[in-house]
């Protein structure tokens, strides 16, 4: 991630957080985080020469750093009751071929609760391609497991998920100052929407387990019968049907997981030519 030559132009931050239990009780814990850039030199005897460059940006987490190099992020905080705050950053972007780049950042301020999975909504006859997942890993008797979260779109969503706390209490969690990373490319433009959070470890009974947070998501088709987006519902978009059959893809206009008799039955009634 340090090697130049790998990342060309990339921006490099790190950040500091000061963490006290009085500051805490008192309801004043979501500014104690700030950032700063660095820069990555050569490799010397086994390490890369770091120097800062420029201010630190107080009471700022890290992940106000993607807004602050790039304006179209858009930054939600999410605050659960009873816990502590994420912020949720995101964009889209035309890749200029009529597909869209959809990024999500999930920052874990301070809760302790922590989260398992992140959900973005994908209405029926979007085709997503390119989902991929970033986290940290552990290492140096850190006992939490680096297992990847896994990725699926089913059930009218694109979603990504982790550890289960009831099976594994040291499951891959986003846990208290960890930032993860999340993103897909669609067939469709960005339009805003609400996504989730769903929460690792149980809270009491009256507590939420899953938290929605505002974001962008593709939007949805005038017509999601209209599998290859020539305007009619024809043979062409049958075939689209029948290829996806018993599997996941645009297809699947009734958003239950998968292609079969139910989206066939929709596709023929909205056939046009």
């Amino acid at each position: 991630d340090l090697n130049p030559a790998l990342n060309a132009d990339a921006k490099y931050i790190i950040e500091g957080q000061y963490i006290h239990p009085e500051d805490a009780a008192a309801g004043n814990d979501n500014n104690n985080a700030s950032w700063r850039q660095f820069l990555v030199g050569t490799l010397s005897l086994g390490a890369y020469n770091l120097s800062f460059s420029g201010p630190t940006q107080q009471q700022q987490p890290a992940i106000e750093a993607w807004r602050a190099f790039d304006p179209t992020v858009a930054i939600t905080p999410v605050d659960v009751p009873n816990d502590g705050r994420f912020l949720v950053g995101c964009t889209a972007k035309s890749n200029g071929n009529g597909t869209w780049r959809y990024e999500f950042a999930v920052q874990n301020l301070n809760s302790d609760r922590s989260g398992r999975s992140f959900r973005v909504p994908v209405p029926a006859g979007v085709t997503v391609t390119n989902a991929g997942f970033k986290d940290i890993n552990y290492h140096s008797g850190d006992p939490y497991d680096p297992t990847d979260w896994s990725v699926s779109v089913s059930g009218g969503a694109i979603t990504w998920s982790g550890g289960v706390h009831a099976s594994n209490p040291n499951g891959n969690a986003l846990r208290f100052a960890t930032l993860y990373n999340f993103w897909f490319d669609a067939d469709r433009a960005p339009t805003a929407a609400n996504g989730s959070i769903e929460l690792f470890k149980p809270g009491s009974a009256s507590d939420p387990s899953t938290m929605s947070v505002a974001l962008l998501a593709p939007s949805a088709p005038s017509n999601p019968a209209d599998l290859n987006g020539d305007g009619i519902i024809t043979a062409a978009d049958l075939a689209i049907l029948l290829g996806q059959w018993g599997g996941a893809g645009s297809a699947d206009l009734d958003g239950n997981g998968s292609v079969g008799p139910q989206d066939l039955a929709i596709l023929l009634g909205a056939w046009s030519a």
